[in-house]
C-alpha cells in the first residue's frame, strides 16, 4: 500500500513518542518499547519501509541525527566532575576502550564469523555504552557513590571515544590497511583536524555569547546550525570524522563558563529525544526479519563472549593501579549496558560497509540490537542484587533535595544540615544559591527537570524532595516527576496561593505533592515570616521524657510540660533536748518528696513544626495528609517567631 512520505514521518514520530511515554509509565528502558514499536510497524505490519521510502536520504538523515545526539552528549560532559574518579575513569576509557575494541573484534571474527573489517567496526561500536542506558539503572540500583560515579562517567566519556574508534575502523575497512606511515598519518591527521575544528567553533561561540553579539532567541538555533555545519565540514576532511567534530564542539561548550548554556542544553534535549525516538523506530523497522533467522550459535557465542569475557577482561586491565578494590572491579566488570547510540551508529555504518563490498555487514544491526537488549535486561535485573551481595549498595538515602533557593527554603536546608541530614539545594538561578553556598550547603545550579540533570545528577543519596519555588504549577510538576521514582509520600511542596487553594485555576490534588507544614500557610506567607524575623530552631527530645508527655498525633504544637508543685511535708514536733529514753523508738523526720525533673519543650504554641530527624537518620516531614508523631530521641525542627531567637539551636 502506497502512502506519502509526510504520513510516514508523522507515523514514525508518533510511534517513537508513544513508545517513550509507555516506557516512562512502566519504568522500562525506552530501548525495549522503541524496538517493539519499530519491529511491529516495519517487518510485522509493513507500515514502514525506511530504506525504500527515504531512498538516498536515508543514510544522510541517520548521520545528521547521530551528529546531533553526540553533540548533546558532549554538552553534558563537564570535566570538573571527574576529579574524584579520574584515575579509574581514564583507565576505563583509554585502556578499557581499546581492549574492548580488540577483544570484541576478535570475538566477532572467530565466533560470529564476521570478516575482520566488519568485526573491527562492530567491536569499536560496542565500546560505546552511553548515559541513556546506565543512568536509569544506577538510579534504580542505588549504588555506593564511588562505583556509581565510575560507571556513570565511563558511559558519558565512552560515547565520543567509541565514535572515534568506529570512524578509524570504518576508514580501514573502506580504504584498506595503510601500506606506509604516510597513508596512516593522513586519516589520523584528518581526525585530529576535525577535533580542532570542533574546539575552534566552540571557542568562537563562547566569544559571541560573552560579547552579546547574538539575539537571545537566535542563540539556540544558531548553535545547532553551527553544529550541523561543523559535522558536514568534518566529514569533508575525512568521511565520518564529523562525529568527532560535533563531540569536541559539545565538550568545549560544556566546559566554557557561558551564561545561557542551560537553555542551550534544554533545546538540544528536546530535539535529541525526538531524534532518538524516531531514529530507533526507523532502524528497527528497517531490519529484515531474515537477518534474525540467519542468527546462529556462533552469534550466540559472540553475545556471551561480549558480556562474560570481553567486559571483565577489559575492566581488569583498565583498573590496574586505579585504587579500586576487588569488589568495585568485579561490579564494574559485569555492568556495561549498551544504549540507543550503539544501534544508531551501527545503522549508520552498516550501509557504508555493504556498499564497500562487505555483505556480512548486514548482520551488524541485528547483533547490535541483540547486545543492547541482552545487556539492558541482564544488567538491569542483576545490578541491585550484585551490589548488595558485594556490599556496594548505598544505605538508606535519607537526604533531602530542595528545589528553589528562596530565603525560607535555604533556611530549611541549613536546619536539616545542622541536624545531620544530607541536603542539596537546586535552582536554575545560580545567584539565588549564593546564601546556600556560603552556609556550606551542596547546590545544583541548573534546571532540575532537564535531561542533563537526569543524566548527570546522582539521586542516590536523596529520598525526599521539597519543591519550594514561587511557582505552584512548577512545584507540582517537580513533585509529579520525582514522585514517579521516589514515591508520592516522599515528595512535598509548599502550599499554593489562596486562589489555588480555593480551586481557582487550581491543580488536582492527585498530581500535587504532599503539602508541607500547613495547607493554609503558602510560600508567600513563609517568606513574609522570614522578613518578620522568624527562624528555624531544633530540639532533641530527651530519651527520659515520660511517654505521656510526648506529643500525640496529629501534632500542631508541643506545649511546655507542666508539673504539679510538690506537696508540703506534714509538720513534725521538735525533738526534746533531753536524752532519749532507753528502749524508746526514735522516728526520723520524713524528707520532703522530690519532684522528678521532667524535660520541658522549648517549642511555643505559635511555632510551626516542620520535620523530625530520627536517631537512625530517617527524616519525617510534617504534612497535612499524614500523621506526625515525634518520639523520644528525635530531633524536632520548627519555625519559630522572633521571641525564640535566643534558644539553643536557633538560626541567627
Amino acid at each position: 500500500m502506497e502512502h506519502s512520505l509526510a504520513n510516514e514521518i508523522a507515523l514514525i514520530i508518533g510511534l517513537g513518542l508513544a513508545a517513550q511515554w509507555i516506557a516512562w509509565q512502566l519504568q522500562l528502558p525506552a530501548i525495549v518499547t522503541l524496538a517493539v514499536a519499530g519491529l511491529v510497524a516495519g517487518p510485522l505490519a509493513g507500515l514502514i519501509n525506511p530504506q525504500a521510502d527515504f531512498g538516498p536520504l536515508y543514510q544522510p538523515m541517520i548521520g545528521l541525527a547521530v551528529g546531533v545526539i553526540l553533540f548533546e552528549g558532549g554538552l553534558n560532559l563537564n570535566f570538573s566532575e571527574l576529579r574524584s574518579t579520574r584515575r579509574a575513569v581514564l583507565g576505563l576509557v583509554f585502556v578499557g576502550g581499546p581492549a574492548t575494541w580488540i577483544l570484541g573484534a576478535a570475538a566477532g571474527h572467530y565466533l560470529a564469523g564476521l570478516s575482520w573489517p566488519v568485526a573491527l567496526v562492530l567491536g569499536a561500536i560496542l565500546v560505546v555504552s552511553g548515559p541513556t542506558a546506565i543512568v536509569p539503572l544506577l538510579r534504580h540500583a542505588k549504588l555506593a557513590p564511588e562505583p556509581a560515579a565510575v560507571l556513570k562517567w565511563e558511559g558519558i566519556v565512552n560515547d565520543p571515544v567509541g565514535a572515534v574508534l568506529a570512524v578509524v575502523a570504518l576508514r580501514f575497512a573502506i580504504d584498506g590497511v595503510p601500506q606506509n606511515m604516510t597513508s596512516l598519518a593522513v586519516p589520523a591527521l584528518a581526525v585530529v583536524a576535525a577535533g580542532i575544528l570542533g574546539f575552534a567553533v566552540g571557542r568562537v561561540i563562547g566569544v559571541v555569547y560573552r560579547h552579546g553579539n547574538l539575539a537571545e532567541y537566535l542563540k539556540g538555533p544558531v548553535v545547532l546550525g553551527l553544529a550541523l555545519t561543523s559535522y558536514t565540514v568534518g566529514n569533508l576532511l575525512q568521511p565520518e570524522a564529523g562525529l568527532v567534530t560535533v563531540t569536541v564542539l559539545g565538550v568545549t561548550l560544556a566546559n566554557t563558563d557561558l551564561i545561557g548554556i542551560e537553555h542551550l542544553r534544554r533545546l538540544n534535549e528536546y530535539l535529541v529525544v525526538l531524534l532518538i525516538s524516531g531514529m530507533f523506530v526507523v532502524l528497527t523497522a528497517a531490519v529484515d526479519p531474515a537477518m534474525f533467522s540467519a542468527l546462529n550459535w556462533g552469534m550466540v557465542a559472540f553475545l556471551a563472549a561480549a558480556l562474560f569475557l570481553v567486559r571483565p577482561i577489559s575492566v581488569a586491565l583498565a583498573t590496574i593501579g586505579s585504587g579500586l578494590g576487588w569488589r568495585h572491579r568485579l561490579l564494574v566488570g559485569w555492568i556495561a549496558p549498551r544504549g540507543i547510540v550503539v544501534v544508531v551508529i551501527s545503522g549508520l555504518f552498516a550501509p557504508v560497509l555493504i556498499d564497500g563490498g562487505y555483505p556480512d555487514a548486514e548482520r551488524m544491526v541485528p547483533l547490535a540490537i541483540a547486545v543492547v537488549f541482552t545487556s539492558v535486561v541482564l544488567h538491569g535485573f542483576s545490578l541491585r542484587w550484585l551490589a548488595r551481595r558485594l556490599g556496594l549498595a548505598a544505605g538508606p538515602g535519607h537526604g533531602v533535595l530542595i528545589i528553589g533557593a528562596a530565603p525560607w527554603s535555604t533556611r530549611l536546608a541549613r536546619a536539616l544540615n545542622d541536624a545531620g541530614a544530607r541536603v542539596l539545594v537546586a535552582d536554575a538561578n545560580r545567584n539565588a544559591l549564593a546564601a546556600a553556598r556560603r552556609a556550606g550547603i551542596a547546590t545544583y545550579p541548573g534546571e532540575i527537570l532537564s535531561e542533563s540533570a537526569a543524566n548527570n545528577f546522582d539521586l542516590t543519596p536523596y529520598d525526599h524532595v521539597v519543591a519550594a519555588t514561587d511557582n505552584d504549577a512548577y512545584n507540582t510538576l517537580v513533585c509529579r516527576q520525582f514522585g514517579h521514582t521516589m514515591g508520592r509520600t516522599h515528595v512535598y511542596q509548599v502550599a499554593g496561593s489562596a486562589a489555588v487553594s480555593d480551586g481557582v485555576r487550581g491543580l488536582d490534588a492527585k498530581v500535587r505533592g504532599l503539602t508541607l507544614v500547613d495547607p493554609k500557610i503558602d510560600g508567600e506567607e513563609l517568606e513574609h515570616r522570614v522578613l518578620e524575623g522568624w527562624r528555624f530552631a531544633r530540639w532533641t527530645i530527651p530519651k527520659e521524657i515520660p511517654k505521656a508527655d510526648l506529643p500525640k498525633e496529629p501534632v500542631a504544637t508541643m506545649e511546655p510540660a507542666e508539673t504539679a508543685p510538690p506537696a508540703a511535708p506534714e509538720p513534725v514536733a521538735p525533738a526534746a533536748s533531753a536524752e532519749p529514753v532507753a528502749g524508746a523508738v526514735t522516728v526520723a523526720a520524713p524528707l520532703p518528696p522530690v519532684a522528678p525533673e521532667v524535660p520541658v519543650s522549648p517549642i511555643a504554641a505559635d511555632a510551626l513544626l516542620v520535620a523530625v530527624v530520627r536517631p537512625s537518620g530517617e527524616i519525617v516531614f510534617n504534612v497535612g495528609e499524614a500523621a506526625f508523631a515525634p518520639a523520644a530521641g528525635d530531633t524536632v525542627l520548627y519555625f519559630a517567631p522572633p521571641k525564640h531567637r535566643t534558644e539553643p539551636g536557633v538560626q541567627r
